[in-house]
């Protein structure tokens, strides 16, 4: 996997200057079926090493999952060792082995370098239509210099059905932004942002333009998040970072307000699952 730039610490300022942080998160469907997936055909304990050495080479202090065994989660956090913690949340139970023998337990989960979260709530998404497996939005209260908000989503209705899972995420995000507030959210949408079609359904988190496959916008968001690897003036021009093939389906958000300009982030292909990593990064201030 590409590595990104190493992690720039926390730097302290007088009074008179703001803070910062540059805060660097590892979103990554993990696309946790062993036996059932030749894409995906990694054991969960190969996928867990894969993960974690990423995590450390690349310097990232936030690691939001999606599609993850229990098993999984439980050792990658024993391997990234005791300066990270982090929450887990079922989603649905599994009935075969894709995880370990006996181990019956896959769903979402975000990890940080920095004491446990605090204030974890799980947030029950509009029922989606044909699947199995429950969507949530899964948040805790961490400190990374600052307070902030992590979360961490697997939507499933796509755009052509419905747009009310990426409406309930936004208001929950509008809600705690209202107070100037600082989130982080790393999500598999199932939403394909490059379409200008599909880039509709997911208006309600975005705060200005967004969409496409070039420098210009296609839709306009009523949301308070920016999305970590848009173009932004004096910028290189990379574009939504594809994350399925051609397709743009994971993504890294900030609070709009709270996030210097100087956000940005990369896709990398990985061998343990159908999706690539997202890494997005950003200076957060204070």
């Amino acid at each position: 996997m590409l590595v990104v730039g190493s992690l720039t610490g926390l730097t302290a300022h007088s009074p008179a200057h703001a803070a910062t942080l540059r805060t660097k998160v590892f979103e990554f469907n993990a696309c946790d079926r062993y036996g059932r997936s030749p894409e995906c055909d990694a054991t969960a304990a190969q996928r867990a090493e894969a993960i974690a050495t990423s995590v450390v080479s690349g310097g990232s202090n936030v690691v939001t999952l999606q599609e993850v065994c229990r098993y999984t989660y439980d050792r990658l956090l024993a391997r990234l060792g005791p300066s990270w913690s982090g929450t887990f949340l079922q989603t649905t139970p599994v009935w075969d082995d894709r995880c370990a023998p006996g181990a019956r337990s896959w769903g979402i989960a975000l990890l940080v370098q920095a004491a446990p979260p605090t204030n974890v709530t799980a947030t029950q998404l509009p029922k989606p239509f044909w699947e199995i497996e429950r969507r949530y939005l899964l948040c805790g209260d961490v400190v990374l210099g600052a307070a902030l908000r992590v979360c961490s989503s697997h939507f499933s209705v796509p755009a052509s059905m419905s747009d009310d899972q990426a409406a309930a995420v936004g208001s929950r995000l509008a809600t705690h932004a209202a107070n100037g507030g600082a989130a982080i959210l790393g999500a598999d949408t199932n939403i394909n942002v490059r379409s200008c079609t599909a880039a509709v359904a997911l208006k309600p988190l975005y705060a200005g333009g967004f969409g496409g496959t070039s420098s210009t916008p296609c839709q306009v968001g009523t949301g308070v998040m920016v999305e970590a690897d848009q173009p932004r003036a004096g910028g290189d021009g990379t574009y939504n970072a594809p994350t399925v093939g051609t397709r743009k389906l994971d993504y890294v958000f900030f609070t709009a307000r709270r996030w210097a300009p100087d956000f940005g982030g990369v896709s990398t292909s990985s061998w343990v699952s159908d999706h690539n990593v997202l890494r997005g990064e950003g200076t957060l201030t204070w």
